[in-house]
Formats: structure tokens, sequence, C-alpha cells
């Protein structure tokens, strides 16, 4: 069986943070109470239990699994187990390849870490940003320098030997002299992956909003460009293999489960917000958690078609009985929860031409590039014969090259990733 006819990811949300940061637009939200955190992983567990009698493809041996957020720590260490349980009792997790959770730097300590350790988790991914304290503050971030550095080596005492650091560049405050010594403090922590990314202003968050009124500069081009560059020189001097866009990392270091996503391999992923996407199509949750407790914390099935809830009899007082209890629970939800929708989940179908499409953006993004023979073999399709005139005018402006079949970007590419990838939608 082929890689790309099983499930080789798995990945699991949770929509809960301490404090939502300036920058954020993910689905993840500030203010829910205990007794609400609690119901999300009762429904989320429901959503595992239901969606496993109807699997769409086969889940591989050493699929990944992936707890991300949102803050995943912000959960109890019960309520992580209890997930982890539920998908190794339905077979989502199985043998991993490798098994991840996020962590802000702001919600663990070496006791919590531990127990984290011993729920089967091998690799962390740490939300550290910056090791600047005024950097971190203009972020929104909850953290700090000090307790960044702490977590990193409580990690490893816990038993971590896979650890990343998110790292980001760009921000507010922040000059090239500063991130160079967040890179050079990180390199000495000796870990063996880093994610660097540069920020990106989106619509719709606080961030933006401080920035168009002028109460938030941000730096200017050319010092993000020397950012940008200072990223690769200095890992790369450090014995940093740079695989992605954003993504350094010592010899066999990479992130397996992100591999998975950018060689187009499907993936199932549960809670809010999440998208699966199965080869043929994507599926993508209701980001309203109220819904998704309500939705998913009723007795009952589920249609796995529509996402309309299904209750046997009777519906409507199954649902008026889920609403009730998880009231209590959620009575002081922010506003935007409660939309009336009884959608659980909306579906994409993929055709075949955006299938192609996106395979290539994905795994244009390694560096190793994309093997063209692949796509070829999955798909059908001879890629040089259906893209070739795209494929040739990124070859004449050096934004790409082709060798043995194979199309990776060049550096000039990478550094405008957005530009390459347009000739393909």
């Amino acid at each position: 069986m082929k890689r790309w006819e099983q499930f080789q990811g798995v990945y699991i949300h949770t929509p809960f943070c301490l404090q939502k940061c300036l920058y954020c637009d993910f689905p993840s939200y500030a203010g829910f109470p205990e007794e609400a955190r609690q119901q999300y992983v009762d429904a989320l567990c429901r959503e595992i239990e239901i969606r496993s009698s109807k699997r769409e493809l086969p889940v591989a041996e050493t699929a990944t699994v992936y707890f991300g957020g949102g803050t995943p720590t912000v959960l109890s260490t019960e309520q992580i187990g209890k997930i982890a349980a539920c998908l190794k009792k339905c077979g989502w997790w199985r043998n991993p390849a490798e098994a991840t959770i996020e962590a802000n730097p702001g919600t663990v300590d070496a006791a919590r870490l531990k127990a984290l350790r011993e729920l089967g988790f091998d690799r962390i991914s740490l939300g550290v940003q910056s090791l600047q304290d005024i950097e971190l503050r203009a972020l929104g971030r909850i953290h700090t320098a000090e307790q960044a550095l702490r977590a990193v080596e409580d990690a490893k005492q816990a038993g971590f030997r896979r650890i990343n650091a998110d790292l980001m560049s760009g921000i507010p405050c922040q000059t090239a002299e500063s991130f160079r010594n967040t890179l050079v403090s990180m390199l000495q922590l000796r870990l063996s992956h880093l994610s660097v990314y540069s920020l990106i202003v989106e619509e719709g968050t606080p961030l933006e909003r401080l920035v168009v009124s002028g109460n938030v500069q941000l730096p200017d081009e050319e010092a993000s460009f020397t950012m940008y560059e200072m990223t690769t020189d200095v890992l790369a001097a450090a014995g940093f293999k740079r695989y992605e866009i954003s993504n350094y990392a010592k010899p066999s270091q990479e992130s397996l489960h992100n591999k998975v996503y950018w060689h187009y391999e499907p993936y199932a992923a549960f809670g809010v917000g999440a998208c699966t996407y199965n080869g043929r199509k994507r599926r993508t949750n209701t980001v309203d958690v109220q819904e998704y407790i309500i939705g998913w914390g009723m007795s009952g099935s589920v249609s796995q078609n529509t996402g309309d809830i299904v209750c046997g009899t009777d519906t409507s007082s199954a649902r008026m009985r889920a609403e009730k209890k998880a009231k209590n629970g959620l009575s002081n939800l922010p506003a935007f929860a409660g939309k009336g929708t009884r959608a659980l989940w909306q579906t994409e179908p993929l055709d075949r031409k955006t299938q192609i499409s996106e395979a290539i953006i994905m795994g244009l993004r390694l560096t190793a590039g994309v093997n063209l023979q692949i796509i070829q073999q999955r798909f059908g399709v001879d890629v040089l014969e259906r893209y070739g005139k795209e494929i040739q005018t990124l070859l004449d402006n050096k934004m790409a090259e082709c060798e043995a079949g194979t199309l990776r970007l060049t550096p000039y590419g990478m550094r405008y990733g957005n530009r390459a990838f347009e000739v393909f939608i």
C-alpha cells in the first residue's frame, strides 16, 4: 500500500490559551473555565470514537501524532492522558514514528514535562518566539525569556531528546542585533530542531490594528531581510540544515509529522477547527467551541456525510439535554461562541487539478524539492507536460532548478516562495 493511501499523521487541536497572542489568527481562545475544557476533552474523545467506526482510510502503523493549538498544555495532564488513551484504544495512536506536543514555556514545569514524557510523547515543540523580554511583551506572550530557558532544560531532564523551539523575526521592538542574540542563546542550548518564522501581520488581529494605528512599529524591510539572511547563515554554521522554508534541523531530526503535510500525504485531525485530508477531500471542523461541545457531546451518532447531528428518535430532546448540560460550564463563554449552526464540519472535494497543484506547492516548501515522477505515479499526470510553461518561467527567473526529475526552489526562490507558488494556482 502506498503512503498516500493511508493516514500518515494524526493531529489533535486544543483551542484554549491562557492569553491570546496579539499576532495569532488560529482558532484559539482565552477565557474558558475549567469545566468547559473538560467538556471539550469529552467531546473530542467522542469525535475520535465515532469517526473510528467509519474510518475513511487505514491508519499507518507508524503514523505520527501531534497535539497542537492553541496551547495543549493548558489542559491538565489527566485530560491530555485521556485523549492519548482514546487515540490508542481507537487505533489512531499505534506505533508513531514520533509523538509531539506543543507547549508554551509559561504552562509547564519539570513535573509536568516528566508526566507528558511518560504518556508517550517523545518530541516537544516549545513556543519560545524570542529570548528578549521586551519583544515577548510586544507579542503578548505570557512567558519570559528566563521561563523559556528553564522549560528547555526541564524538558531535557524529563527525557525529551527531540526538542524544537519556535522563533520569530521581524517582530515589534526587534533589531538585527537582538535577533542574533536570541539565535546565539538558543544554539547554546544544543537543541535538535528550530523553526524560525518571519512575522506575518494577519488581517483582523490586534497586532494589525496596532500597526495600522501607528501605535506599534515593525522593523523596516532592510532589517527584516538582514534577519532572514542571518537565520540561515548562523544556523548553518552551527550544523543545522535548512530542510524547509522555515525549518532547520540537525541530521535525522526533521519534524516527521510536518513532513506528512509537505509530502501531501493523508492526515486525520480532530478538534475545533481541525482539518483532515484523506487524499480526495478536506474536512474542516467548526471553529465554534460551544457548537463543537454540544454537537459531539450528545449521545447517539453523527452523520458522516453532512455533519448534521443525528441522535436516534429524539434528536431535539437530546440536543436540549446536551445544551442544558453544557450551559453550566459554558455560561461565561466569550461572545464568539454559540452561532446557532448545527454543522459540525464542512467538506471540500478536491479535483485532480487542485490536488496536483497543492502537491507541487507543498513539496516546493522543502529544500529537497518535489519529485515529479512520484507526482506522475500518484496522479497519472506528466507534470512537465501540464506545467511546462510555468516551470520554465521559474527556471528563467532563477527561482527554481530541475535536476533528475526533481523540481526545487533556489535560495532566491525560497526567499520569495509565494511568487513561485502562485504560478501553480
